[in-house]
């Protein structure tokens, strides 16, 4: 290459630097002033200004931007948007702008290389340790794994000392790795790892340390460190002495278990990506985690928790019970499409481990569901015991039987009904404590519609009337309205259930309602809206109520555009799972059904009359199934009341054809086992079917005629005329 060549690729390649350089620069510089200036104008609350800068930081590169906020005047990001938040206009941009900040330091924070050289550091002096232990503190548990391989390998034992220090800064993020990791290291590393747990002070390593010690295997030395280290942190939870780790491991599946129930936030959740991380541990590959859905990341703890406790002692039936209700529970709040990686693919469902565990554990995760009010899980129990619990399983007066008797006056309508459906089938030839609850609950399925009912009370019987016709206008509700909660008693009894309470009485009386509607199970888990006539009231009526999530006041005026927005905002709040037109058929078919095989098996625990008023009811109800279904009942009580109702039924000439050959067939049927106890009124206009009845409606009225013993002259005068 000639030298003017090189003197020539020099220059440009000189050009290029003083062209490339200041070009870096400013993208970097131009993020911090960005940055800069959006901070000043938050502060000074100009929105207008603020807002287009958001948006120019919303599509800067996201390391840009972090290197912009690190090396600025306003580091504290946090701080400046939350108040950005605050302000009209900017709220959005600053939502965004603050997840994507988050979610670029949580990348950077969790960077495999990044933990690698901090670790490093480490053993760099006092500044670059003290540095190097703030940034693995934001990794939390993600920098555990390269820290325990760092202190697994004996090349670095002078990083050793450091390394251990590091998971004492990290704290309780780093437990739950480094306990699952304990009981599968080396003696040296158990020691270690029990020392940092034990100066970390999180009683959650408490079972892990005392399987190390249990171990008959465990190195003498380590035992003693890790006897010392229980000693210490069971003091400080208040453990007492001669709890093993396999009850230990059961008390830790249960806290996990109720922090899941009640929706806390716990060690180990990374709110970045809503996601739980579960750790598990190779020897060859050490800790590895594996991510699981948020929502359903205590379940899948305390089922892991709860199956260690029973490898350490296999009779120890709660943690059995606490696995199946995780599980089930893992399954009904797992989110649509997601996936738990870190369920064994050889696994059956929940439900299949729940039937092979039998009918006393079935008990114990109905008795936690309603406990928990978990409904869905109440119905997982009850469809367990009903597949496998013998009648001695379900009717077992010696306390097993108590969660279903329960489960008979628990608030939720679907738990009731399959509750009841269940005992019933049990077939028990004696009565047992609650057994007569059973055929009352059937009865409530049988009337169970998609028809939503309310109940209305106010000292002011035209307000309560007021209420309850916008109710029935413009929410389409059935209505029972009175001044006390005596005026609607028999409604209330009558129906299958309410869905919604309202009153517009003083303070002091809505909270003696509050605490009446606890002793009628159809009351308790309604929604009860306090409509509070002015301001004045509705902030005494905010204060009582304050921690009760079934009360909601609200503030209305005498307009009915203004009630009618008020109810519709407090029944949207406290919406539901309703019970749809095709679910309440198939309740309602199931109680009749249930009933029919109490009433043909004339069983000496359950009176099938008593469900006659409910049934006579039914003879009236919009759907044809239910109709034709109680008439047969009907037909097998010995009752003249019920002959007369069925009677009544199918000489209604506006029913459809099919219902009218059903019912006349089922007075047959009731006259074939209890005689003719139709009055003349009856017998003559059966008498106007038969002479005037074409095809299968004839036929069924010749049945009736033969089965009611009706002169024989009637058939003469049909021939003859």
């Amino acid at each position: 290459m000639s030298h003017t060549l090189r003197v020539t690729l020099g220059m440009i390649c000189l050009s290029l630097c003083f062209v490339i350089a200041p070009l870096a620069k400013a993208q970097s510089s131009g993020t911090l002033q960005l940055w800069e200036d959006f901070n000043h104008y938050v502060l000074i609350a100009r929105p207008d200004l603020a807002e287009d800068l958001g948006k120019k930081l919303l599509k800067a590169n996201s390391d840009r931007l972090i290197d912009a906020v690190e090396v600025s005047t306003y580091t504290d990001f946090e701080k400046t948007l939350f108040r950005a938040q605050k302000i009209q206009g900017l709220k959005k941009v600053s939502s965004n702008l603050e997840a994507k900040l988050q979610k670029a330091l949580v990348k950077r924070s969790r960077d495999p290389k990044r933990i690698k050289a901090d670790i490093i550091k480490l053993g760099q002096g006092t500044r670059a340790q003290i540095n190097a232990v703030a940034r693995l503190r934001a990794a939390g548990q993600f920098a555990v794994p390269q820290l325990l391989s760092t202190l697994r390998d004996e090349s670095k034992q002078a990083l050793h000392p450091h390394v251990m220090a590091a998971m004492v800064g990290i704290g309780r993020p780093a437990v739950y790795p480094l306990a699952v990791a304990l009981k599968s290291l080396e003696p040296i590393q158990q020691g270690q790892i029990t020392r940092v747990l034990s100066e970390i002070g999180y009683p959650r390593s408490l079972p892990y340390i005392r399987e190390v010690i249990e171990n008959t295997k465990s190195d003498a030395q380590t035992r003693k460190v890790a006897q010392a280290a229980y000693a210490h942190l069971a003091s400080q939870a208040g453990i007492t002495e001669g709890v093993n780790a396999s009850e230990l491991f059961m008390t830790l599946a249960q806290n996990h278990y109720d922090s899941a129930v009640n929706r806390e936030i716990m060690p180990g959740y990374e709110p970045s990506d809503k996601t739980g991380i579960i750790w598990t541990f190779d020897r060859r590959a050490g800790l590895l985690p594996i991510a699981v859905p948020g929502p359903v990341f205590g379940y899948i703890l305390a089922m892991r928790t709860s199956q260690r406790s029973l490898v350490l002692n296999s009779h120890l039936s709660p943690a059995l019970s606490l696995w199946l209700m995780a599980n089930l529970s893992r399954e009904n709040h797992m989110p649509a499409k997601a996936v738990d990686k870190s369920y064994p693919k050889d696994w059956h469902p929940a439900d299949y481990y729940l039937k092979v565990a039998g009918p006393l554990r079935q008990h114990d995760v109905l008795f936690r569901a309603l406990q928990d009010r978990d409904y869905v899980l109440a119905l997982d129990a009850i469809r367990g015991l009903r597949l496998t619990a013998g009648t001695e399983a379900l009717v077992n007066r010696q306390g097993i039987i108590q969660p279903l008797i329960t489960a008979l006056s628990y608030p939720d309508r679907r738990v009731r009904f399959n509750a009841a459906l269940t005992m019933a089938n049990a077939r028990p030839d004696q009565p047992y404590n609650g057994s007569f609850r059973v055929i009352p609950v059937l009865c409530e399925a049988v009337r169970q519609s998609d028809t939503k009912f309310a109940v209305v009370l106010s000292p002011n019987l035209d307000r309560a009337n007021q209420i309850a016709g916008i109710l029935r206008d413009f929410l389409k509700f059935e209505v029972a309205a009175g001044q006390t909660i005596e005026d609607v008693t028999d409604a209330i009894s009558s129906g299958p259930g309410v869905d919604l309470i309202l009153t517009s009485a003083d303070a002091t009386s809505t909270m003696d309602l509050h605490r009446d509607r606890a002793s009628n199970y159809k009351l308790v888990a309604a929604p009860m809206i306090a409509i509070a006539n002015n301001s004045a009231q509705l902030a005494q009526m905010n204060a009582i109520f304050e921690n009760n999530m079934t009360v909601y006041p609200v503030l209305a005026t005498q307009s009915k555009a203004d009630l009618n927005a008020a109810i519709g905002s407090a029944i949207k709040q406290f919406a539901g799972q309703p019970i749809g037109k095709k679910e309440a058929l198939q309740f309602a078919m199931d109680a009749l059904n249930m009933i029919w095989e109490i009433t043909i098996g004339h069983g000496q625990v359950y009176n099938a009359i008593e469900a006659q008023p409910t049934l006579i009811q039914a003879l009236n109800d919009k759907r044809e199934q239910v109709v034709m279904k109680s008439a047969q009942i009907l037909a097998l009580l010995s009752d003249a009341h019920a002959q007369h109702a069925i009677a009544n039924a199918a000489l209604n000439s506006k029913r459809s054809n099919k219902v009218r050959v059903s019912l006349i067939n089922s007075l047959a049927l009731s006259a074939t086992h209890h005689g003719n106890q139709l009055n003349d009124i009856q017998i003559n206009k059966t008498l106007k079917i038969i002479n005037t009845a074409k095809g299968n409606l004839a036929q069924a009225a010749a049945r009736a005629h033969g089965a009611l013993t009706l002169p024989a002259s009637h058939v003469v005068d049909m021939i003859t005329q």
